[in-house]
C-alpha cells in the first residue's frame, strides 16, 4: 500500500509541476509581441501568393543595421559584406547543410519527410546533401501588417531553385528597454514558431541570441502562446573570397544539442 502511495504522490507531483510550467511558460509568451499569424496545413514557397500576404518586394531581410545600435553592439563594426547580407538579402544565394546530434537523429530523420512534404523549415536530413537556396523579400501586405504587433514586419521565402519551398518566416523587430529584438514567426500548420534574438558585435560579423531576458522560442497556437525549453544563437561571419560569409546557426532543445546548420552565403 506504501508503494501505491509513494506513486501516486509521484503522479501528483509531476502533473502539479507540469502544471506550473505551463503557467509559467504561458505568461513569459505574454510579455512578447508575438505575430498572430498561423499558417496551414502546407506552406511552400507560394505561402504567402496563396495568403494574399505579399506587399512590395524589398531588397533586404530588414532596412538598415542602424536600427539595432545599443551599448552591446555597433552597425560601424560589421564587415560591409555582412551588413550587405541582412539590408542587400536578394543579392544573395546560400547553399545550406545541417549537422543533428544524439538523441534527435532518428527523429530528424523521420521529421524530414514530413518538413519535405509541408515544405517548411525544410532542412537537409541526417546524412543529406547540402541545398542551394534562393531569396524572394518582401513587405508583409496589409491588412495583415495592421494586426501584427511587431515592428516593420517582412517576408523571407526561401527556396531551392527548382521552386521547392525551404523556409518561410515573417522577420521583425520591436524595442526592449532601449535594446532592439529581432522577432522572427514562422508559420507552421495551424501554428507559428517565433524566435526572439538580442544582437550584438562578434568582431566583424554579427552574433543573435536567445539569451536575453526576452529571448527564447515561442510557439503561438489558436488557443494562445507558450515559450518553449529551446533556445538558440547565430553566428555571422566575413569570409575570404568564395563564399562572402558564413553563418552557423546552433539549436539546443532542454539544453542538449539538437542541429548546428550552416549557411555558405555566395553574391549572385
Amino acid at each position: 500500500m506504501s508503494r501505491i502511495r509513494r506513486l501516486l504522490a509521484g503522479v501528483i507531483l509531476a502533473a502539479v509541476a507540469g502544471i506550473v510550467a505551463l503557467i509559467r511558460a504561458r505568461r513569459r509568451a505574454r510579455e512578447v509581441p508575438l505575430s498572430p499569424i498561423l499558417g496551414d496545413s502546407y506552406i511552400g514557397g507560394d505561402w504567402a501568393d496563396r495568403r494574399d500576404l505579399r506587399g512590395a518586394s524589398v531588397p533586404g531581410e530588414m532596412g538598415s543595421l542602424d536600427a539595432y545600435e545599443s551599448e552591446s553592439f555597433d552597425p560601424d563594426r560589421v564587415h560591409p559584406d555582412v551588413r550587405a547580407l541582412y539590408e542587400q538579402t536578394s543579392e544573395f544565394e546560400m547553399r545550406v547543410d545541417a549537422t543533428w546530434y544524439r538523441p534527435f537523429r532518428l527523429g530528424a530523420r523521420a521529421a524530414s519527410r514530413l518538413t519535405s512534404r509541408v515544405e517548411q523549415l525544410n532542412l537537409p536530413g541526417p546524412g543529406d546533401a547540402a541545398k542551394r537556396v534562393e531569396s524572394d523579400l518582401a513587405t508583409l501586405a496589409e491588412p495583415a501588417a495592421s494586426r501584427d504587433p511587431r515592428e516593420a514586419p517582412r517576408l523571407w521565402i526561401r527556396t531551392e531553385p527548382d521552386g521547392t519551398g525551404v523556409f518561410t518566416a515573417i522577420y521583425a523587430s520591436y524595442e526592449r528597454e532601449d535594446d532592439r529584438r529581432v522577432d522572427i514567426a514562422v508559420p507552421l500548420p495551424s501554428a507559428n514558431l517565433s524566435t526572439v534574438l538580442a544582437v550584438h558585435n562578434d568582431d566583424a560579423g554579427i552574433e543573435l541570441t536567445t539569451d536575453c531576458p526576452d529571448g527564447g522560442l515561442y510557439l503561438t497556437t489558436p488557443v494562445g502562446a507558450i515559450s518553449l525549453p529551446a533556445d538558440q544563437r547565430f553566428r555571422v561571419q566575413p569570409a575570404p573570397g568564395e563564399p562572402a560569409a558564413v553563418a552557423r546557426q546552433y539549436i539546443r532543445l532542454c539544453g542538449v544539442p539538437l542541429v548546428t546548420i550552416r549557411y555558405d552565403v555566395f553574391r549572385r
